[in-house]
């Protein structure tokens, strides 16, 4: 997955760096996560409509269901379990994300939105600006859990009981 997604480490900032690319491989900027807290520091010239791993996705041969998270983190932690994910930069999807995802073929979203107000109120935002043709299923972390805070049979156990996967 490191390999996959470019990931590296920047010593002279203490950062994980994470590349994003827009839905076509190009890149468009750089994010950072500290590896002494949990900040998020991203580049100038990002982008509202920009989507972390979706060409990722997209260069998949099936790319029908798609995993969706609030950050990188969590979206790589689901591309290590096996799923393909995105993430939007927190829970505030942006109209011009929605209109990127909704140009594009994918036809089952599973919503993996951090468990707090923020993720709730993202969730409702998701569901009411994607096409209607998509299916939208929530998978409904436990309380102060974020995917990566869990184990894939962790993950797996939520996902039989909160959906049904195409």
């Amino acid at each position: 997955v490191i390999n996959k997604f470019n990931i590296c480490y920047d010593p002279s900032s203490k950062c994980i760096v994470f590349p994003v690319r827009d839905k076509y491989g190009r890149l468009k900027f750089l994010t950072r996560r500290s590896i002494e807290g949990k900040e998020f520091y991203i580049d100038r010239g990002s982008d509202k409509s920009d989507i972390y791993a979706l060409d990722k996705v997209l260069a998949e041969k099936d790319h029908r269901t798609v995993y969706v998270t609030e950050s990188q983190i969590n979206c790589l932690t689901l591309w290590t379990w096996g799923y393909k994910a995105i993430a939007l930069f927190g829970a505030g999807t942006t109209k011009d994300q929605m209109d990127t995802l909704n140009s594009t073929d994918i036809l089952h979203y599973v919503l993996c939105y951090d468990p707090d107000p923020a993720g709730q109120k993202g969730e409702s935002r998701f569901k009411s600006m994607i096409n209607k043709h998509a299916f939208v299923d929530v998978v409904h972390l436990p309380k102060g859990k974020d995917v990566n805070d869990l184990t894939k049979d962790e993950f797996n156990v939520l996902l039989g009981e909160k959906c049904c996967i195409i």
